[in-house]
């Protein structure tokens, strides 16, 4: 039996891992588990204040006598502990730590692309956000090894960039950052597998609006795109992930690419060594016959990969449901939401006196997420709007407390 020790927790890699005879150990913080089914949780748990910090996660397994070399597999499924488990993995990682932080590094990342002779945003470093110099108008400052839109603000002049400087200043956070080019094509998510160097699996969604848009008020929504409509899109989404995966190194494994489409065909945006969020798994495995977790431990335990599975007919989305920030008094519950219009699966994440962080600020912010489903794209994009609009209606949020 292979072991294996996680590093961060993640219930569907848990489950995905000991399906396929896995050992698993996970480093999680102290209540992450707490409502996980049983076949969801580990063999052994090791808690850890910060899976995301090396020291750590190698204190508690030191506390319980026990160190990576210990372990067959070290690996992770997040975003913020993916370095941390290629670090301290070593040989035993399930990815090469130069790897890892081409998955991370957003800098690093785009000069690996650049270098390939792919097309990408032109990017400048901002050490320190007092020396913040935008050298072209409009751009997008960013964090280096951010998630989710977090802290990613336009600039379209310079009283824009003056502005977020005073901000950013205000709120000890002085960088490192990175500008780049404003990209005005249409956002596309790439998700897929990759084998060998090879592309294995491919789904491609279509961001409703651009992610940027979000500080606008824009709803987050992927609305997959079916592959007999649109074979020219799948035929240049391939081709630049596979190049892109080679670009990074990332040889086995899954991937969430986004990029901008524009007539010239895709500009690489950013990409991330492991599954979307929201329901994009569950998406995937209907509509284009992939199951990523298992895709993902497959490689981890260098399994070979799984054989693709017919896709369902119709047309499907997955998004999230935001809410203005603030303390969240009342709201529908899962049930209430599962039983709307066009839904298939609801998850609830908040609970009354939880607070709402504001949708402008992260992609991943609101009530939770949804997957739709329905004839045609119309059907879903309108199911997700009027969804949305009976949420905030039926929700109050004190956006004093």
């Amino acid at each position: 039996m292979t072991s294996v020790l996680l590093v961060g927790w993640r219930p569907k890699a848990i489950a995905a891992l000991r399906r396929l005879g896995a050992e698993v150990t996970c480093a999680l913080r102290p209540g992450d588990d707490d409502s996980a089914a049983p076949g969801q949780r580990p063999h052994r748990t090791v808690r850890v204040a910060d899976p995301a910090g090396a020291e750590s996660v190698l204190a508690g397994l030191a506390r319980q006598g026990l160190r990576p070399g210990d372990f067959d597999v070290v690996c992770s499924q997040q975003e913020f502990t993916m370095v941390t488990a290629a670090a301290i993995g070593g040989d035993r990682s399930w990815m090469p730590l130069a790897t890892a932080m081409n998955l991370r590094d957003k800098q690093l990342q785009k000069l690996r692309i650049r270098q390939a002779g792919l097309r990408v945003a032109d990017t400048w470093p901002v050490d320190d956000i007092r020396d913040l110099r935008v050298p072209a108008y409009p751009s997008v400052l960013k964090p280096l090894a951010g998630a989710g839109a977090r802290d990613t603000v336009v600039l379209g002049g310079p009283a824009a960039a003056d502005l977020a400087r005073e901000r950013l200043l205000e709120a000890r956070k002085r960088g490192p950052w990175l500008l780049e080019r404003f990209m005005p094509g249409h956002e596309h998510a790439i998700d897929g597998v990759v084998r060998d160097g090879r592309l294995r699996h491919l789904g491609i969604s279509r961001y409703q609006s651009n992610l940027i848009r979000m500080t606008d008020g824009a709803y987050m929504l992927y609305v997959a795109q079916d592959r007999d409509e649109h074979p020219e899109l799948y035929r240049q989404g391939g081709e630049l992930a596979e190049a892109a995966m080679r670009a990074l190194g990332h040889t086995d494994g899954v991937f969430h690419l986004e990029a901008f489409l524009d007539e010239q065909g895709f500009i690489f945006s950013e990409c991330g060594g492991r599954i979307c969020g929201g329901k994009a798994d569950v998406m995937a495995e209907l509509k284009f016959g992939v199951d990523l977790h298992d895709e993902w431990a497959r490689a981890v335990l260098r399994r070979p990969a799984g054989r693709r599975r017919p896709g369902r007919a119709g047309s499907y989305a997955h998004g999230w449901l935001p809410l203005p920030a603030g303390r969240l008094v009342s709201a529908p519950d899962r049930e209430q939401i599962a039983a709307r219009p066009g839904v298939r699966e609801a998850h609830v994440w908040l609970h009354p006196g939880d607070r709402v962080v504001d949708p402008r600020t992260s992609s991943g912010a609101g009530l939770g997420t949804v997957l739709i489903e329905g004839d045609t794209v119309a059907d879903v994009e309108r199911d997700f709007g009027d969804l949305v609009t009976w949420v905030q209606d039926e929700s109050k949020v004190d956006q004093d407390g």
